[in-house]
């Protein structure tokens, strides 16, 4: 394999980055939800976002009684200050929690699937004419 495959399959792997980073996040949210500890959150303070949304910040007690913080983006007006939300986290860190819904959205999914279609169709493209001599 000469110098130029490697870059043009380097360039395919590097296209499926964005698709294998939204299903891992996917994947570890779903797996929180069914094998995570649940607890009661309370949001403690809302902030507005520069694109549509609302960041949400909250705190929850884990399972040792210490104070963990968490947050998340939202749409605007779907939580207020002081309201308590269901969040799930793994019980050696409960730094990452998550809450019921997070990274559901078929149209993330469906983005991360095109951008992957669209850099194979491309190293097609170029293989083909690296193989056609053109470049």
């Amino acid at each position: 394999m000469s110098g130029i495959h490697a870059l043009i399959l380097f360039i395919g792997v590097f296209g499926m980055l964005p698709l294998a980073i939204i299903l891992y996040k996917r994947h570890r949210t779903i797996k929180m939800i069914k094998t995570g500890i649940m607890a009661k959150a309370r949001i403690y303070r809302i902030t507005a976002t520069r694109k549509s949304g609302e960041s949400v910040q909250y705190c929850f007690y884990d399972e040792q009684g210490q104070l963990a913080y968490g947050s998340l983006l939202s749409n605007y007006g779907k939580f207020k200050e002081n309201d308590v939300i269901d969040v799930f986290y793994f019980s050696g860190n409960p730094k990452r929690s998550t809450v019921k819904g997070a990274w559901k959205s078929p149209v993330l999914l469906i983005f991360g699937i095109v951008i992957a279609v669209f850099m194979w169709f491309a190293v097609y493209k170029l293989f083909e004419m690296v193989n056609n001599g053109a470049l």
